[in-house]
């Protein structure tokens, strides 16, 4: 992996308290993580028996139906890391047949157009350099279509009309420059990969391929300067020539019946903000949000999922050539949601839309000639969304949750909406968790700002005041969506209450709400950090005393935040490969995670001084609760080096601090060891310090 190194200083370890050892690693590493021992590793085991209980109740995802409709690939982690099943669409109870055994997990797959091999992706120790690999059904065997340089690479499209060959984007993990590749589906002899790819387009920035024609001469192509200002182009494969589609950019255009971009609502108002750092973005910026984009299989029409530079989620039918406008769907219920992924069938007829609507999912299937809504769906309150229309487009595979029932696929009708399981999976573990009451708060921020939060208590805590875990989610424009969730089932088992805001700049609330923590309303999303850990801790189920920050990657960052800034309201808090350090950072990260933050936090060289005000690391000192901090070996979004830097500043000036480094995860927790032992090491963490 081609991770840029970090140089953190090499502080002296602080003696570990707890039964608590430094781990051996390579020299390399510049803060030696923690094994535990003694009585630590005693009750460690004794938790990890309960946390597999939790873990074991594994998840199904992302299927997809073979051309006939008979069978369906889909992604589960059922034997501890997410691999590929093959199994009969009609049989749901009948044991799927696992297709490789790999210590790498699986990305994405897909059936290739004759329905003899099943496409998919994979990566090494999770550094999301994703490799294409080919499963030939009848050989049972893989081969790796994608070896040599490492890319990140998205995953293929092989139009149905031209099956011999995939188009796929991808970059480099160290720079945000994209391009647009064709390379030969068959392997070569002895099952050795075929043809070098082709580069067939590119550009300076991040983009990505969003569809291809049945006929595999065009493709739809968003290029993304940022989070808010996108745009889609349509690329001739045969010339590799490019020409914009949306948004309109002229007159002639936009009076054709294509939307121009318009500027945003202001976000809500606030108090005076710090000077703007040189290159934030306030959130009246122009610019269009492209939520995903698809060709019809003619190639004649391309779909639009976008807020077209306002509060409003549309889907637009364009004419591919003109890009006039042929058809809008407009959606209401709300008109903040994001709309997307759009996902068509071989016939063209039927599209199926998920919508995430602030903390909760729905689909939408509507008619793709005129857009207008078609069957309704009726699913549970939970998290989801559409993956696959079967070739006749009369089923649509959905993967779906609820608090109670963990990430699994279905079959909706597409006629009629109706909803069937085409899993019937037996998780003995899910019967031996408690109930939880679920319920959605609305907490007002400083400004008046309603800021939605997800609240799980367990059922049999009623009239008890409970510790409380208060977890941020990350993104930055990332969303708490009501769903499953292991660590909530597994600590709300334990007794803790499980909240989950969203805070200013979360997705799914609206255009002005996701960009109002941009550069200086940084300072915004803080206070509303602030603002709903106290409300959680103010609550008659709550326990004050014991109120824990938690989260992961930007929700690790807010943890840090939390814990420099308000330090007094949380007991403890746990860290899961969170950002201490921006200007680090912004040098380690992927090329397009660095660009994606100029927006939402600033320019590593003109806005130094702003992100400086703003890193973690800098009011270290201030930090007084205990941490438990959670690393990725081989993380490519948040190197390990920043965990090493705070892990780092706590030990030196004494305040307890527990660091746990899984080798063979990156921006992940993806084998079923490394969960069990976070899950059991982060509990008896808190119970320690908590006085549990």
């Amino acid at each position: 992996m081609r991770a840029t190194t970090v140089a953190v200083l090499s502080l002296a370890l602080a003696a570990t308290a707890g039964g608590l050892r430094p781990e051996p690693v390579a020299p390399a590493a510049a803060v030696v993580p923690d094994v535990p021992s003694g009585a630590a590793a005693a009750r460690d085991a004794e938790l990890a028996k309960q946390a597999a209980g939790v873990v074991d109740v594994f998840q199904n995802w992302s299927a997809v139906f073979s051309p006939d409709g008979t069978a369906i690939a889909f992604i589960s982690n059922r034997d501890g890391l997410p691999q590929l099943y093959l199994a009969a669409a009609a049989q749901p109870a009948a044991t799927p047949r696992r297709l490789i055994t790999s210590a790498e997990r699986v990305g994405q797959a897909r059936f290739t157009p004759d329905g003899k091999s099943v496409l998919f992706t994979s990566d090494h120790g999770a550094d999301e350099n994703w490799s294409i690999f080919r499963f030939d059904l009848a050989a049972g065997r893989a081969v790796e279509l994608t070896p040599g340089e490492e890319l990140n690479r998205d995953f293929p499209f092989v139009p149905a009309g031209a099956p011999g060959v995939m188009y796929y984007s991808a970059r480099r993990m160290d720079a945000p420059a994209s391009a647009l590749y064709a390379q030969p589906v068959a392997a070569g002899a002895a099952g050795k990969p075929g043809k070098e790819p082709r580069r067939l387009y590119g550009e300076p920035g991040l983009g990505y391929l969003a569809g291809v024609s049945r006929d595999g001469k065009r493709a739809a192509w968003v290029r993304v300067p940022s989070a808010t200002e996108n745009y889609l182009e349509i690329v001739d494969l045969a010339s590799g020539t490019a020409r914009a589609i949306y948004p309109a950019t002229s007159a002639s255009a936009a009076s054709a019946g294509s939307p121009a971009a318009a500027t945003i609502a202001a976000s809500p108002a606030s108090p005076p903000s710090p000077p703007s750092p040189a290159s934030a973005a306030s959130p009246a910026s122009a610019g269009v949000r492209i939520e995903d984009a698809a060709l019809s299989p003619d190639g004649r029409r391309v779909y639009v999922a976008t807020d077209a530079g306002s509060e409003q989620a549309l889907v637009l039918a364009l004419d591919a050539e003109t890009g006039r406008e042929q058809a809008r769907y407009t959606e209401a219920h709300p008109a903040t949601a994001g709309l997307g992924p759009i996902v068509l069938g071989k016939r063209g007829d039927v599209m199926a839309l998920g919508l995430l609507a602030g903390n909760r999912s729905e689909i939408r299937l509507l008619d793709a000639a005129t857009l207008r809504p078609a069957a309704k769906v009726e699913l549970p309150l939970g998290r989801g969304t559409p993956t696959a229309l079967s070739d006749d487009g009369r089923h649509l595979a959905v993967t779906w949750s609820t608090p109670s029932a963990p990430d699994d696929v279905f079959d909706v009708d597409a006629g009629t909406g109706k909803v069937s399981p085409l899993r019937r999976d037996q998780r003995p573990g899910l019967s031996g968790l408690p109930n939880l009451e679920v319920s959605v708060a609305e907490v007002s921020a400083f400004d008046g700002l309603k800021l939605p939060v997800n609240v799980y208590l367990p059922a049999q805590a009623a009239g008890k005041r409970l510790p409380v875990i208060v977890s941020y989610h990350g993104g930055p424009a990332g969303t708490s969506v009501i769903g499953w969730s292991s660590l909530a089932r597994f600590f709300t088992s334990l007794g803790y209450a499980w909240v989950e805001p969203n805070v200013r700049g979360s997705d799914g609330f609206g255009r002005a709400f996701e960009m109002a923590d941009n550069g200086p309303r940084r300072l915004d999303a803080f206070k509303d950090v602030e603002t709903t850990g106290r409300w959680a801790a103010a609550q008659a189920w709550a326990d004050s005393g014991r109120v824990v920050v938690f989260g992961g990657s930007y929700g690790g960052y807010t943890v840090l935040i939390g814990l420099t800034r308000m330090p007094s309201l949380w007991r403890a808090g746990v860290d899961l490969f969170g950002v201490a350090n921006l200007r680090t950072f912004l040098k380690s990260t992927s090329g397009e995670i660095r660009e994606v933050f100029k927006l939402e936090f600033g320019d590593l060289d003109k806005d130094g001084p702003f992100l400086d005000s703003i890193s973690p690391v800098r009011d270290a000192a201030k930090i007084v609760a205990p941490l438990f901090v959670y690393a990725g070996a081989n993380d490519p979004r948040v190197p390990r080096p920043e965990s090493d830097q705070i892990v780092a500043a706590l030990r030196e000036r004494g305040v307890p601090v527990e660091y746990m480094v899984a080798g063979n995860e990156g921006h992940s927790l993806s084998h079923r060891e490394n969960r069990i032992e976070l899950f059991a090491r982060s509990a008896r963490f808190l119970e320690r310090q908590l006085g549990r």
